[in-house]
């Protein structure tokens, strides 16, 4: 490290410029940095629930809906239809829409008054219904048949929907945009309504965008007031607010060039890196500070000072790096992996900075000069400073028992609250209540039976009577699943068997069942249920919540079923956004486990290598454990769901917490060697690593609650956990590990005997 010291001060101009070039190259990228709300991308394409979900939007037409909710008193009057009608029309114009049902073209079975079977359309689109009796006419038989009821028009006809199935690998967030403008030019008056995943897609895009344009100037100001409190002077504030800037730009940039998108997840790594990354540049500015004390000798002191600060904070950076890595081999979903290599490449670009920009600017400026007693207000900040982490030293040496007993009284506490956690992966419990996309789920949730899409695939012969009845008992067990409307091409011949005369329900044989089938050939909706050799077939439905009992529930119901329904003649394959959500939730607890024990390991190991001790590995990680147990329990306790946002807190708080033991465990042992009693090397610790950690403790903390402001709900939770670890790792790095230091007599800062012994002579010579 001196001669790497050596390297970075003698190059400091050359260093700045590479920088600075590196920065605008990278910042040019930005310009084409994408964004990725789509669920469904996040597991990965080798899963087999994904592979089949894909499949079946290939041969099917797609399997995410739309849904376009149109409100007003009474739906049928002449106005409303006649805009149904036109939006209908232009919703199949457009590219990605591979179909569109509405009540004005949605196929209609009956008999005419011979007796003759006719297979239409619901309503002629060329002859819409202008009178009051033809609309009530229309009104009263759509009320009273299933196929409509509950579907296409609610039950009390206030409401009325425009379901669009988007083609397979489209840009769904695209498609949305268009079908929304579709609606702004058509200057509808009724209420409008949007649900379905591609608009809770869209919408959470645009939350990014707003999200990123409110948090990152507003993370900023809370990092400067917090740098300006710390250090009051403009290198204090300056330097780790632009190298923070510096490695987010590089960050995206990256990402920009490697066409990797910025997803519900990623997101935050702006958050991350500039709350995080100052970390490193406090640690080397305080240094500075401390030893840079002459002109004459700057040159050689910025270099003691950097060699000696440059391996705690290199430490300190790879354990953070670890914690974000973890997710890169820990986590089954796509959007976490990615959110895991990008916020630890940023970790290391800050690091980067760190210790080359930041020390070779730092060299270049002029001595930073001392407090002088005449400025009485300063004098008083830095004795104030100083009086206090006294205090926590005095604290620590008298009550290291009391300290030991206390925090494993609030560990036992907290695992209380740990069995408590719950799961989500609800996308709408990412939205607050009352906003539009959470009103317009709540209204196709009353009306309509929701819009999360679930599928059965059916394989057979699927003209053959046995499995058409065996469909149509599958969809009664889907509705006493709470399970809503359910369809298939079973209840499209079970209704044209009821129109022929034939009662309802599907016919006994099979030439009868292709004699009815022969008449729909060639319909539009045929293609969305059978495949062209009708050798499969899709039953179609949806569910209301995706709450995560509920939908584990549901899929184990529906397993089973299958399980003792299939036979060698037919199968049924479950697939759909329930089965998706569940493979989400089972990869959230993995991603959490598997995160969390390599992110443990890695950590342990680094300590290992830094301490050369298994105990001092041990107690190294006892304030990051004692946060953790803290942060689970709280989350129990609290209600704070498992998610998306908060399967991360664990291996970040490793990440970022055991940097505050690797600071202080590293000064503690430097200082101890030298000092003559265990107050002083305390102390003397305290004064100058602890008054670093706590002006990081501040500023992390600060940076992360601006969290609190995101419209994502789960990153709000995110940021609370944050800042708990803050807190909890903070504080136990200053008091935990000092009081267990000092009463196992832990022989890895040195050597305890030897040490007392050296008490003993210095008071005796006094």
């Amino acid at each position: 490290m001196k001669r790497f010291s050596k390297l970075v001060i003698k190059y400091r101009v050359v260093i700045i410029i590479i920088t600075t070039l590196l920065t605008l190259v990278s910042g040019y990228f930005l310009k084409d940095l994408q964004i990725n709300a789509d669920i469904t991308s996040y597991l990965p394409k080798s899963d087999p629930v994904v592979k089949l979900f894909d499949q079946i939007g290939e041969q099917y037409g797609g399997t995410l809906i739309a849904l376009i909710a149109l409100e007003t008193d009474d739906i049928f009057n002449k106005e409303t239809i006649e805009k149904i009608n036109h939006l209908t029309q232009e919703y199949k114009k457009v590219e990605d829409v591979s179909y569109v049902t509405s009540i004005t073209n949605v196929l209609d079975i009956k008999t005419d008054e011979e007796g003759t079977l006719q297979i239409s359309r619901l309503i002629d689109e060329y002859d819409l219904p202008s009178t009051h009796e033809d609309l009530q006419e229309l009104k009263d038989y759509i009320l009273s048949k299933d196929m409509y009821r509950g579907r296409l028009v609610s039950e009390d006809a206030k409401a009325t929907l425009i379901i669009c199935c988007l083609q397979e690998g489209t840009d769904k967030m695209k498609t949305a945009g268009q079908m929304k403008e579709i609606i702004r030019n058509a200057d509808v008056k009724e209420k409008v309504s949007y649900g379905g995943i591609p608009f809770q897609m869209m919408d959470i895009s645009e939350i990014i965008q707003d999200d990123l344009k409110l948090l990152l100037p507003l993370v900023l100001l809370m990092i400067f007031i917090s740098l300006l409190f710390a250090f009051r002077s403009l290198r204090g504030v300056l330097l780790p607010i632009l190298s923070v800037v510096i490695c987010t730009i590089w960050t995206l940039g990256l990402m920009s060039i490697l066409k990797i998108p910025i997803t519900a997840i990623s997101n935050i790594i702006p958050v991350i890196l500039i709350a995080i990354g100052s970390a490193y540049s406090i640690h080397v500015i305080s240094k500075f500070n401390e030893d840079v004390v002459t002109e004459e000798d700057r040159v050689k002191q910025s270099e003691k000072a950097l060699s000696e600060i440059s391996i705690p904070v290199l430490l300190a950076a790879v354990t953070t790096m670890v914690g974000f890595v973890a997710f890169a081999f820990g986590s089954y979903l796509t959007m976490i992996r990615e959110f895991g290599i990008f916020s630890g490449l940023g970790v290391f670009f800050a690091l980067v900075i760190s210790i080359t920009f930041v020390p070779s600017v730092l060299s270049l400026l002029p001595v930073k000069r001392r407090i002088s007693s005449s400025n009485e207000d300063d004098s008083k900040r830095k004795n104030g400073m100083a009086r206090f982490m006294d205090k926590i030293s005095e604290g620590v040496l008298k009550n290291e028992k009391a300290i030991i007993i206390g925090s494993a009284i609030i560990v036992l506490i907290s695992i209380f609250g740990i069995p408590k956690i719950q799961r989500k992966v609800d996308m709408l419990d990412y939205f607050e209540p009352g906003t539009s996309i959470r009103l317009a789920e709540e209204l196709l949730q009353s009306k309509f039976g929701g819009s999360i899409p679930i599928q059965i695939l059916v394989k057979g012969d699927i003209q053959d009577p046995v499995v058409l009845k065996q469909m149509k008992k599958m969809e009664e067990f889907l509705k006493s699943q709470n399970v809503h409307n359910p369809q298939s091409v079973a209840d499209l011949i079970e209704e044209m068997s009821y129109a022929m005369g034939g009662g309802k329900g599907i016919p006994d044989s099979k030439d009868k069942v292709s004699n009815l089938w022969f008449l729909l050939e060639g319909e539009d909706i045929m293609s969305q249920l059978v495949n062209p050799d009708k050798t499969e077939a899709l039953i179609q439905a949806t569910i209301t919540t995706v709450d995560t009992k509920q939908v584990r529930k549901l899929v184990g119901a529906i397993e089973d079923y299958i399980g003792k329904t299939n036979t060698s003649e037919f199968s049924f394959t479950q697939t759909g956004m329930p089965l998706i959500y569940q493979h989400l939730d089972d990869s959230i607890i993995l991603s959490q486990v598997q995160s969390l024990i390599i992110a443990l390991i890695l950590v342990f190991i680094c300590l290992l290598i830094l301490f050369r001790s298994f105990t001092g590995g041990l107690i190294g990680l006892a304030p990051i454990g004692f946060t953790l147990v803290i942060i689970f329990g709280f989350m129990g306790l609290s209600g704070i769901p498992l998610d998306i946002a908060t399967v991360l807190v664990g291996s970040i708080s490793i990440g970022i917490g055991i940097d505050y033991s690797i600071h202080f465990g590293t000064r503690f042992r430097r200082e101890f060697k030298k000092a003559k009693t265990e107050r002083e090397a305390l102390e003397k610790t305290l004064e100058t690593t602890g008054e670093a950690i706590l002006i990081n403790v501040i500023t992390v903390m600060m940076g992360f609650l601006v969290l609190i402001f995101a419209n994502l709900i789960p990153l709000r939770r995110f940021c609370i956990l944050i800042a708990i670890t803050m807190v909890g790792s903070g504080v136990g790095a200053v008091t935990l590990m000092p009081a267990i230091i000092l009463l196992t007599k832990a022989g890895f800062v040195g050597s305890f005997k030897k040490f007392i012994n050296k008490a003993k002579n210095h008071m005796k010579r006094s």
